[in-house]
């Protein structure tokens, strides 16, 4: 067995033991490395040590608790803090935020959110590769960084279904995202000029967000949402990230959605 499947059991074994977490040496012992030689293959793969790592998933799970309704002293509690202040010190330091301010969030968001299965489509677009590499917080509605003018007009006399944005696996050559933004159509032909992809069919967690195309705000509260689906509610909503399918940003007049691929 090599390391990274000896990884992967205790990753396991500690989420199935976290009320009583095991020390570093016992993981040791579980996996059958000395314990000096165990610590180094442990913060090699998951960049921290055993520790940190284990009180980041007691965290995790506490905030799954707090978003099910179970009251915060009791949350505390069972991640094992002893007093309420450390506990709300540690919470603010993982998610950003107190655990009352957390579970309003969550829920805040959820209104918003349902789960759909959508059809496979084609798209017709523009695919367009970054001129520099751009920080995750501004893959947000990127089409507003971009010069159109550059851009042959969209085709006339072709149905569009609502406007499509997302970034396209890397290619095999350099692993560089690209970028697409164009229209759902059902158009076989691809015009010159433009770029056609197909998105699969799939199950999707769809959000709203809380503002409109043109509303000023659209790209920085698109990247909220981004961060706040893969930050706080994948963690707490036992779904899982579909990574063989596509997620993307639909606009459909004034509405904006972001569209996730779960399993």
């Amino acid at each position: 067995m090599n390391y990274i499947e000896v990884m992967e059991k205790c990753e396991k074994y500690i989420g199935e033991h976290l009320e009583y977490p095991p020390t570093a040496k016992e993981l040791a012992e579980f996996s059958g490395y000395s314990l000096y030689h165990f610590c180094h293959l442990f913060r090699a793969h998951f960049g921290i040590s055993v520790g940190e790592y284990i009180s980041r998933k007691k965290l995790e799970k506490a905030a799954e608790n707090i978003a099910a309704g179970m009251s915060i002293t009791e949350t505390a509690l069972r991640a094992g803090y002893d007093t309420p202040s450390g506990f709300a010190k540690a919470f603010r330091k993982n998610f950003g935020t107190n655990a009352s301010e957390y579970r309003r969030n969550i829920l805040k968001e959820d209104e918003k959110m349902t789960i759909i299965e959508k059809d496979a489509f084609s798209a017709i677009g523009y695919c367009i590769i970054p001129p520099e590499e751009i920080k995750s917080e501004e893959y947000g509605a990127y089409w507003k960084k971009i010069d159109f003018t550059k851009y042959p007009a969209y085709p006339e006399n072709l149905e569009d279904f609502g406007e499509v944005a997302a970034w396209i696996h890397p290619t095999e050559n350099n692993g560089e995202l690209s970028y697409f933004f164009g229209f759902e159509t059902n158009c076989e032909t691809v015009p010159e000029g433009f770029f056609s992809i197909t998105v699969p069919k799939a199950e999707y967690a769809v959000f709203e967000a809380e503002v409109s195309v043109f509303d000023e705000k659209l790209s920085e509260e698109l990247n909220r949402l981004w961060k706040h689906i893969f930050d706080e509610w994948f963690p707490v909503s036992g779904k899982k990230f579909d990574e063989e399918k596509m997620c993307f940003e639909f606009y459909k007049g004034e509405k904006v959605y972001i569209y996730v691929p779960i399993k």
